[in-house]
């Protein structure tokens, strides 16, 4: 009874798993990108700590004003920031918390797509899934995981013997 209710919470917890890849290999195939929001600009619409998708195939050319977007400033971060103004050398973006517009303009240079939604929160587990504890914590949970497996197996072969055997 205990090993038939780890078997259906361990196939859950893998299946949960395979969806998850399978879904982030969609996005990736699509253009895609995750980006983890690190500051409150965009507060109260985007938050702190938040999974931004960034689609990277809509072109610069079919961004409006009002639009969510991401962008490059200083050729490492990217900035997630709503167009506020269209012009002839690109587009005015500020983030929504911020009193001011961005300094920098966003060209097709240092454009890199719109923000088609967010997940607030995840972030947050993303980057604790970047620190030391976090690399040890995935792992253990992974070796955990793969030995769980073998073990429902073992189980299964022990008990298919044992009632071939009867």
């Amino acid at each position: 009874m205990l090993r038939r209710i780890f078997s259906r919470i361990y196939f859950l917890i893998v299946s949960v798993l395979i969806a998850i890849g399978g879904i982030l290999s969609v996005f990736y195939i699509c253009q895609v990108r995750p980006y983890v929001v690190q500051t409150g600009s965009m507060t109260p619409t985007i938050p702190v700590g938040s999974v931004c998708f960034v689609n990277q195939h809509i072109s610069y050319e079919n961004i409006h004003i009002g639009d969510i977007i991401a962008f490059r400033l200083g050729g490492t971060a990217t900035v997630t920031h709503r167009v506020i103004r269209i012009v002839e050398d690109g587009m005015i973006t500020k983030g929504d918390a911020n009193r001011m517009e961005d300094a920098a303009l966003v060209t097709k240079d240092n454009y890199v797509g719109k923000t088609i939604f967010w997940i607030p929160e995840v972030g947050n587990f993303v980057r604790y899934l970047r620190t030391k504890q976090g690399i040890i914590f995935f792992a253990s949970g992974a070796v955990v995981l793969i030995l769980s497996g073998f073990l429902i197996d073992g189980g299964k072969e022990k008990s298919d013997k044992k009632n071939s055997s009867e």
